[in-house]
């Protein structure tokens, strides 16, 4: 994905009757990988989340590490632009429109 480019969540991967995912103000940097203790933040209010009835707008991406180790694991993590504002969501939660 790059800059501009229109996404949506992927509705398959959302559970129960939650239609929307939560958009986070930085994405969570896990310092180690026996310790998942993140220090990102998110909103908790509707207007930080982003439903699958809609799209966004990619503005950047990145590249986050899971965990110290030397054959570390890497998440992708996208900023998206949407009508409830701004925020960081997991690549695998996304898919392109169109």
């Amino acid at each position: 994905m790059k800059r501009g480019d229109i996404v949506r969540i992927i509705p398959e991967l959302l559970e129960g009757n939650d239609c929307s995912l939560v958009l986070w103000d930085d994405p969570p940097d896990f310092t180690s990988i026996y310790r998942k203790n993140h220090v990102g933040k998110f909103h908790y209010t509707d207007t930080g989340r982003f439903n699958y009835s809609e799209v966004g707008m990619v503005l950047e991406q990145k590249y986050v590490s899971d965990g110290n180790l030397p054959l570390h694991v890497q998440t992708i993590w996208i900023k998206v632009l949407c009508s409830s504002g701004i925020g960081w969501i997991k690549r695998c939660y996304l898919e392109l429109v169109g």
